[in-house]
C-alpha cells in the first residue's frame, strides 16, 4: 500500500487547477487569483495628515536664528514657536495656498496637508491662543510649539508612502479575505481574474443507510457522511451537490455515479473495501474511470480509492472514502482538501501539519501511522495536544470534542508524554 504522503503526491499530481473567471469584488470574498493584481497608482494619491493637529514648515522653524525676539515674523516663546494659524483644512478638502513663514494650518486626521509644509504636530502637544479681534475681523488664532515636537516628516504619509503605481498589490493563488476586499477598492479595482470554485458531488452508498431525518430500524443507520461532508467541502470554499443515498445495487449504483462524474469532483462513501456487496470499485471502473490507486497504509482510512475521469474537456477527480464516518472525515482532511486547494489556485495545496507537544502517553497498536481525533490547544508553551478517548473508525461522538487529529506513529513503545507530534486542525483552521 501507499503511504500517506505518496498518495497525496499522485492526487495533486493528477488534479489540475480551475479555469479562470471574472469575479466582481463584492463577490471575490474566498476566491483565489488566477493572475498578479497590480497597482494602477500611488497610495496615497497626496501627502496626507495621520493626525488632528497642526501642519507647519520643519526646515523653517528649526534653522531660523533667534533676533531680538523674533523669528522672520515667529515670536519665540523659551523652547516653543508661535506661528499664526491662518487656516483649517478638514478632510476631503485641500488647500493650494503654500505655507508661508510664522504660519500653520490646523488639519484633521486624513487631510491633505498644504503645500510646503513638511510637518504635522498633534494638538495634544500645542498650546492654542484665540487673538482678540477688533470689529469686522475674522477670528485669528496663535498656536505655541515645543521646537521637540518638530521633525520633518512626523506624523506624514507621503504620497506613494505605502505603494508606488505599478507595484504588485496581489499575487497569483491568494485566497481573497476582507483585507483584500478593502486594498481593491482603494485602488478602484471593480473585478479580478479568480479560479473557478470546484463543483463536488457526494453520493453516500450503503444498504444500511436511511436518511438522518428518519429513524433507522433493525440494523440500519442514518446517513451522517452526507451533511458531515458537504460541510467539509462549504469550509473548504466548493459547491457541494448532495445525491443522497445508492443501494449495493449495480444499476441504481451506477445511475448515481453517472450524475456524479459530471462535477469536477466526486466524493463517495462506502463500498471500497473487500466486501461482497462492496461495489463501487467495479462500477467506477465500468464507468470509465481510471483507477490511479487503492489503499492507503494508515488508520483510519485504509481502503481509500482515487481515480480519474476524463471525457473531451470534462475531468473528474473521484474519491472513494470509507463509509465509516471518521475515517471519511480523516480522509477529507488529507487527501480531497489538497485537491480542491490546487483545483482552486492555491500555491502551497498541502499545508504543512503544525507541531504539538504531546500531554499524555499514547501507545500505537498495530503497525499503521494512526490519525487520532485531539484536542488542540495553545498555551504559555505554545500548542498541546491530548489524544481524546476513541474506539475506532466508526466512533463519531469522539470527533464531536475534537478540533483536529495527531499523527501517531508505531515505535514499539509509549509515545512519551511532552513529545512533539504533527497536528491538523479540522476545517482547515491551519492555513
Amino acid at each position: 500500500m501507499l503511504t500517506v504522503s505518496q498518495a497525496i503526491n499522485l492526487i495533486l499530481s493528477e488534479t489540475h487547477a480551475g479555469l479562470n473567471e471574472s469575479v466582481s469584488v463584492g463577490a471575490a470574498l474566498n476566491r483565489v487569483l488566477s493572475s498578479p493584481v497590480l497597482t494602477p497608482h500611488d497610495s496615497p494619491l497626496f501627502d496626507k495628515s495621520l493626525m488632528d493637529g497642526f501642519a507647519v514648515n520643519s526646515a523653517s522653524l528649526l534653522t531660523a536664528q533667534v533676533s531680538d525676539g523674533t523669528i522672520s515674523g515667529e515670536r519665540t516663546l523659551g523652547d516653543s514657536v508661535s506661528l499664526n494659524v491662518c487656516e483649517t483644512l478638514t478632510a476631503g478638502t485641500h488647500s493650494e495656498k503654500w505655507l508661508s513663514e510664522g504660519q500653520a494650518v490646523r488639519v484633521m486626521t486624513g487631510t491633505a496637508i498644504p503645500p510646503g509644509a513638511d510637518c504635522v504636530v498633534p494638538f495634544e502637544q500645542v498650546t492654542v491662543f484665540p487673538i482678540e479681534r477688533e470689529v469686522d475681523q475674522i477670528d485669528r488664532e496663535v498656536v505655541s510649539i515645543p521646537r521637540r515636537a518638530i521633525s520633518k516628516g512626523n506624523c506624514v504619509l507621503r504620497r506613494g508612502q505605502s505603494a508606488r503605481s505599478g507595484d504588485v498589490l496581489l499575487t497569483a493563488g491568494v485566497r481573497l479575505y476582507a483585507q483584500h476586499l478593502a486594498a481593491l477598492a482603494e485602488f478602484g479595482i471593480p473585478e479580478i481574474q479568480a479560479r473557478r470554485l470546484p463543483r463536488c458531488a457526494v453520493l453516500a452508498t450503503g444498504d444500511e443507510l436511511v436518511e438522518y431525518t428518519q429513524n433507522p430500524g433493525p440494523g440500519r443507520i442514518r446517513n451522517s457522511n452526507e451533511p458531515m461532508l458537504l460541510g467539509q467541502l462549504r469550509q473548504n470554499y466548493a459547491e457541494p451537490l448532495g445525491l443522497g443515498i445508492a443501494r449495493d445495487d449495480h444499476d441504481v449504483l451506477r445511475s448515481g455515479i453517472q450524475q456524479g462524474l459530471k462535477c469536477d469532483f466526486l466524493i463517495l462513501t462506502g463500498g471500497v473495501s473487500v466486501g461482497i456487496r462492496d461495489l463501487v470499485p467495479a462500477e467506477l471502473n465500468a464507468a470509465g474511470v481510471r483507477k490511479v490507486f487503492h489503499g492507503v497504509h494508515m488508520k483510519p482510512g485504509k481502503p481509500l480509492w482515487f481515480g480519474v475521469y476524463e471525457k473531451g474537456d470534462h475531468r473528474c477527480c473521484v474519491f472513494g472514502l470509507p463509509g465509516n464516518p471518521v475515517s471519511a472525515l480523516a480522509c477529507f482532511e488529507l487527501f480531497v482538501r489538497p485537491a480542491l486547494r490546487k483545483f482552486s489556485g492555491i500555491c502551497n495545496p498541502d499545508p504543512l501539519p503544525m507541531k504539538a507537544i504531546l500531554m499524555e502517553p499514547y501507545q500505537v497498536r498495530g503497525d499503521r501511522p494512526v490519525y487520532h481525533p485531539v484536542k488542540i490547544e495553545a498555551g504559555d508553551q505554545g500548542l498541546t495536544v491530548r489524544p481524546l478517548r476513541w474506539i475506532g473508525s466508526a466512533d463519531l461522538r469522539a470527533t464531536v470534542d475534537a478540533n483536529g487529529m495527531a499523527l501517531f506513529e508505531p515505535c514499539g513503545s509509549p509515545i512519551a508524554t511532552g513529545t512533539c507530534v504533527s497536528v491538523w486542525l479540522w476545517a482547515g483552521l491551519n492555513e
